[in-house]
Formats: C-alpha cells, structure tokens, sequence
C-alpha cells in the first residue's frame, strides 16, 4: 500500500482528520470500493488487538514459552525479557497478517486498475441471427451482464465447446466480479489455442487470477503474454512490474 494512503487511513481511524479532511476522505471511500475495504482491514487490525482471543493468544504464548525459568539469565532479565518476547511474538504475527494481506489486497487492486469488459460483437452479422445469442450481446453491451447470461447459458449447454459462448460468459462473470466461474469459462477457452479468443482469453483469465489472488497462476500467464506481439503485452508487462 502507499505510504500516504496508509498515513491518511491511520488519520482517518485515529480521528486526526479536520472535519473537512474526513468529509472528503468518506467521500473517497464511497466512490472507491477498493479503499472502503482498505479502511476495513485497517480497522479490523486495529480493534484485533484489543480482543479476548488475542489477549488469551498472548497468555498461551506466555504459557508455552516462558512458563519455565532459567538459571542462564539474572532475575533482572527474567523480568522483562518474557514480555518484550511476547510483545515480538504480537509483531511479527501482526506484521505477516499485514504483509498477506496487503499483497492480496494489492492483486485485487490491479484487477481493478485493468480491467474494462471485452467489446461486444455487432448484432447486426450473420452469425448472429441466432435471436438469443443477440438478445444476449445487447444486455452486455447495456451492462447487464446476468441477463446477457440467462440468454446464453441454454446455448452453452447445448455446446459447451463453444469459443465464442465461453468467452463472453466469462467476461461477464468477470465483470460481477464472480472470479471463480469467470475461470471456469475462460480456461476452456484457452485450452483452444486455435481460437479467435486466445490472447483476449489469456488476458481475462489473468485478471481473474488476480480477482482470485492466485498470483503464481496469473503471473505464469502475464509471462506468456508479455513476451509475444499481443494487444495485451505492455499491460502485462507493467503487471508483472508490480507483483515480482
């Protein structure tokens, strides 16, 4: 995360805001759901320390690791050697539950950044005199992205190889943010390396990756994209700049 945007959340919690700094940070907050969930986590840490479970983490800690003395220390070091390790033990716990969850946090945000749906197809070609496939194309274009799946899932139950089918349903479960159904469509699609759909299909399934926070498996498409001539190579390149 960035250093001022974790400084100004730390702000915002802490209620070192202006009324004005506030005012304008909420309004942040309620058009950027990415820092609404930012702010959420933050704050959840925060309180985290101040729970039952983690006062009786602390005692266990306590428990298990210094329940015994030793005859190598002074009683001086006995003293306060048991709570600065215990206060380590807490950082480092807290520490990792950060870093874990900054990085998913940062995959989400790049799906977020790069992401904008496939163009639809003209409605108006002759592939397309399949009135159901159409009707669907329109609800997509519309940004109904669940009625334009209501209109294709009978046609993609009756083929379900279908590139064209595939890509788009995928799209739109992307777009909803449905990440796992998203991959379901977009992998049959790849696996068709014949396809129109290919690149556009690496591309998506990536973000969907992303979506997901399963880096490794998007990175390992971002490389492929990034080193071929494709539509998507800058962008996956500028990606695989962020998550090395």
């Amino acid at each position: 995360m960035d250093e001022l945007l974790f400084e100004k959340i730390e702000a915002y919690l802490q209620e070192q805001l202006t009324p004005e700094e506030r005012e304008r940070f909420e309004a942040s907050m309620a058009q950027n759901k990415e820092l609404a969930t930012e702010v959420a986590l933050q704050k959840k840490l925060i309180q985290s320390i101040e729970t039952e479970s983690v006062r009786q983490l602390l005692e266990q800690i306590h428990a298990d690791n210094f329940g015994k003395e030793t005859t190598i220390v002074s009683i001086h070091r006995r003293r306060f050697f048991p709570y600065l390790a215990v206060a380590a033990s807490l950082s480092l716990l807290l520490i990792g539950w950060w870093y874990v969850t900054s990085q998913q946090s940062s995959l989400a945000n790049l799906y977020s950044a790069y992401f904008t749906p496939a163009t639809g197809l003209p409605t108006t070609l002759s592939y397309t005199a399949n009135t159901q496939f159409a009707e669907g194309m329109v609800s997509y274009k519309l940004g109904d992205y669940t009625e334009a799946r209501e209109w294709w899932q009978p046609l993609l139950e009756a083929n379900p190889t279908n590139d064209t089918l595939n890509f788009y349903m995928g799209v739109a479960f992307l777009a909803e943010e449905q990440a796992d159904l998203a991959i379901e469509n977009l992998s049959k699609v790849v696996e068709h390396t014949s396809s129109v759909y290919s690149d556009d299909a690496q591309w998506y399934l990536a973000l969907a990756y992303l979506r997901n926070k399963q880096k490794a498996e998007a990175k390992e498409i971002l490389s492929s994209l990034a080193e071929k001539e494709s539509l998507y190579r800058k962008q996956s390149q500028e990606i695989l700049s962020q998550i090395q």
